[in-house]
């Protein structure tokens, strides 16, 4: 990835300049993953009961 690709993810999320201070391009990327997926419409969502399954 190059630096002006991140800064665009960035800028994407809405985290400024300021903000990378306090994260890791890892948490960036994480965040903007996140938001991709928030358009999802999943078929079953996990109960509790799923989780203690798992």
């Amino acid at each position: 990835m190059t630096t002006p690709l991140f800064l665009l993810r960035c800028t994407e999320v809405g985290i400024s300049i300021r903000d990378l201070d306090l994260l890791t391009i890892g948490l960036v990327l994480d965040i903007w993953t996140e938001k991709s997926n928030d358009g999802v419409k999943y078929r079953r969502i996990a109960d509790q009961g799923d989780f203690d399954k798992f």
